[in-house]
């Protein structure tokens, strides 16, 4: 289970201990407000400790030399460039046992902090939160994620053949913006489609409606916010 640390202010010493300790921790946001999470650190070890989930793999979308979102799966074998460009969508974690721990990111910058024989200790960072999904889907988090995919699909398919086009588009755009565009569609989704009076996603709704005014009282929500639809769309 992961734990959140009680600063999200630590330095790169701080970390590397409790990389040692744990297979995977949550940074939280600044002062701990809004939903999700500032970070994630990942220790992948070539021998797994037994003593709590231990990752073996991290497999998530990156930016390649090319400029595309591209699936990359790290380990001990496999590791990052310096400094790496997260691509927004789902990833997750795998341990020796396949078990599978799922976030969302709306995108980030991934690198290594640690780099020995038997250890790769890994630091997503971002100025968006990011998510840590559950199994069964039901969160706030899981809600908000799903829905973001969801919407980031349809467009997808107005690119038509041209993948490569999306997968430049959305390895391009910058991770606040996509955040911000993310809550103005999602929020607008609901509340058009009238899913933010149903129960199962009112919680959900309200919940990012409080998001949106904290960036607001933060002077951070802009006076024409994106969409997804903007952001990704085809010219």
């Amino acid at each position: 289970m992961a734990e959140e640390l009680k600063s999200a202010e630590l330095d790169v010493q701080a970390l590397r201990e409790i990389g040692e300790e744990w297979g995977y921790y949550l940074l939280p946001r600044e002062h701990g407000e809004g939903l999700g999470y500032s970070g994630l650190l990942v220790s992948i070890r070539e021998k797994p400790t037994g003593k709590h989930f231990d990752p073996q793999r991290l497999h998530l979308c990156l930016r390649n030399h090319r400029g595309l979102a591209q699936w990359r799966t790290l380990s001990h074998l496999s590791r990052p460039a310096p400094v790496e460009h997260v691509c927004p969508g789902q990833f997750f974690l795998n341990d020796r046992f396949d078990k599978r721990i799922e976030f969302f990111t709306f995108g980030g910058s991934l690198k290594p902090l640690e780099e020995r024989k038997g250890l790769l200790l890994l630091l997503l960072r971002s100025p968006a939160p990011i998510l840590e999904l559950t199994e069964g889907k039901e969160t706030i988090a899981d809600h908000w994620a799903a829905e973001t995919e969801a919407l980031m699909s349809r467009v997808h398919t107005r690119w038509g053949r041209d993948d490569e086009g999306f997968e430049r588009r959305l390895a391009a755009v910058d991770p606040f913006q996509f955040y911000v565009a993310s809550l103005q569609s999602v929020l607008l989704y609901w509340h058009e489609t009238a899913r933010a009076l149903e129960e199962t996603h009112h919680q959900s709704y309200e919940a990012l409606r409080r998001e949106k005014e904290m960036l607001i009282s933060q002077g951070l929500w802009p006076a024409d916010p994106p969409t997804i639809e903007g952001l990704l769309a085809p010219d």
